[in-house]
């Protein structure tokens, strides 16, 4: 599939999903304070306090976006026409194989265990793993 060929409106909704999916993990589903209890951090620590809120929120909406676009063409590289469960096979394994592998070395290296990694990951899986869905759907 070449760039100039990917469905925009796809690729925006499926980044759009993962920014919601990711507000709905580290929020109602309480996995942002079972993180930063993992994390060892003292209650007075926010996570990317460091940062202005457009900027935060801003570049993370953005890495969704290229997510999006890099699973498209992962995705429509692979299959003509890509099914529902093609999108969610490939969404799977982008975001188990590429995305929560590499970063357990990390985790691991950096000491925080296996309880961060998941925190972490979980969510990018399950976004990943949308993704793939919604963009097979629209494709």
């Amino acid at each position: 599939m070449p760039f100039s060929s990917l469905n925009l409106i796809a690729v925006l909704i499926a980044a759009l999903v993962g920014f919601v999916a990711n507000f709905v993990w580290f929020g109602p589903l309480k996995m942002y304070t079972r993180w930063t209890a993992a994390l060892r951090q003292p209650d007075d620590v926010v996570p990317g306090s460091g940062l202005s809120t457009p900027i935060l929120f801003g570049v993370t909406f953005l890495t969704l976006v290229i997510e999006s676009v890099v699973l498209s063409l992962v995705m429509f590289g692979i299959f003509d026409d890509p099914s529902v469960i093609n999108g969610l096979c490939v969404g799977l394994m982008t975001g188990i194989g590429l995305v929560a592998m590499p970063a357990l070395g990390h985790r691991l290296f950096a000491s925080q265990g296996f309880k961060v990694w998941i925190y972490e990951v979980g969510a990018d899986v399950l976004v990943a793993a949308v993704m793939g869905i919604i963009i097979a759907a629209l494709g």
